[in-house]
């Protein structure tokens, strides 16, 4: 694969679309959504698209620790982390509710169901345009896409460079980065900061137990991507019909998705000389704000209610909001760490609505 494709594919993983040429043509099935317009399309995308993205964020939540000790003044850690987060299987199909459909409706509706972006590899059921002029006639009928297939994926990877310093009473910083890269238009980069403290020393009688450590912790992660679509009317089955604005090019279409992750943790842990065991009980949140901006067509009636290729202009603005853990439910996790001299490897679990693996190597003193 070449260098291209491999950029093409980390751009992929914000969407839980795992590498190759079969995951950018899926990107591209996602733009067809637009075919009849904004409405149907935010009925067709969210649920479609949601496993994965609410994967990502809850991804990004991981890794934030490998021990409930925060370092000392002035010591630091350097840390590559994988976190995996798993989308439940009861998030790999969803029912497409044909009477909420505006201008697109199902060719059969007993045929209803659909996989998301986490499903598995089967064609969805075809969508058939249903446009109606003012009297509730429908004017204008023909296939317009099938609802794309699933990857049969559903572990979805969050990989970042974390870094933390030891600052005053038992106090630690901590930063996470991935460098904005850019490729033909499309553009990734993710950054984080956090903070951990030892709440141990203000707790009378905890203080006197050499081994066991207690504290708190906070993280932020902000993911932000641009990605370039380019949906044509061929690829909603529309090239047929003449095209209300002319000599339209199709071009300058993206896909822009910032992904925001919080998580607060009690942590609780015992630091042998190799071996760490750490827990935290909390709670994880994501928010993403997902746009698709450019001109896009679909398809609608003229002034006479001839059918033609119609343009809409930023048609995608969308929140789409997830949260693992709370009072009556905690997220939990456990790990283990081992040191050898300032190297360390770690392995944790977190439990949760998207539970989460992850594992990290670094270099830590202090």
């Amino acid at each position: 694969m070449s260098k291209t494709s491999h950029l093409k594919s980390l751009f992929l993983l914000v969407l839980a679309i795992i590498f190759g040429n079969k995951a950018f043509a899926q990107l591209e099935e996602v733009g067809n959504m637009i075919a009849a317009g904004e409405q149907d399309a935010k009925l067709l995308l969210q649920p479609y698209i949601a496993p994965a993205i609410n994967g990502f964020g809850a991804a990004q939540a991981g890794g934030w620790y490998n021990t409930a000790e925060p370092h000392k003044l002035g010591g630091f850690d350097i840390t590559f982390t994988a976190n995996v987060a798993m989308a439940p299987k009861k998030y790999s199909t969803f029912l497409i509710n044909n009477n909420e459909l505006s201008f697109l409706k199902l060719q059969d509706p007993s045929l209803n169901e659909t996989q998301t972006v986490v499903g598995e590899n089967i064609d969805g059921p075809q969508l058939v345009y249903h446009v109606m002029d003012n009297n509730n006639n429908v004017v204008y009928t023909q296939n317009a896409f099938r609802m794309p297939e699933g990857l049969n994926v559903r572990y979805v990877p969050s990989p970042m460079i974390q870094a933390g310093i030891g600052l005053i009473k038992g106090t630690e910083v901590m930063v996470r980065y991935m460098p904005n890269i850019k490729l033909e238009g499309n553009e990734l980069g993710l950054w984080g900061i956090g903070g951990k403290h030892d709440i141990k020393q203000w707790i009378p009688g905890l203080k006197k137990l050499p081994l066991l450590k207690v504290s708190v912790m906070y993280g932020y992660t902000k993911l932000h991507t641009l990605i370039v679509l380019n949906v044509t009317p061929e690829n909603i089955n529309a090239e047929s019909l003449p095209e209300e604005q002319a000599n339209n090019n199709w071009e300058d279409q993206y896909m822009k998705l910032w992904v925001k992750s919080h998580t607060a943790n009690l942590l609780i842990g015992a630091d042998l000389k190799v071996v760490s065991f750490y827990g935290g009980i909390g709670f994880a949140s994501s928010k993403t704000n997902l746009k698709m901006e450019g001109d896009f067509p679909y398809v609608g009636l003229d002034a006479t209610y001839q059918p033609v290729v119609k343009t809409v202009t930023d048609p995608i603005d969308m929140e789409i909001e997830n949260k693992d853990g709370s009072f009556t439910k905690p997220r939990l996790n456990l790990g283990v760490r081992f040191k050898l001299a300032i190297v360390t490897l770690h392995f944790d679990y977190s439990w949760a609505n998207y539970s989460v693996f992850t594992a990290g190597l670094g270099f830590s003193y202090r």
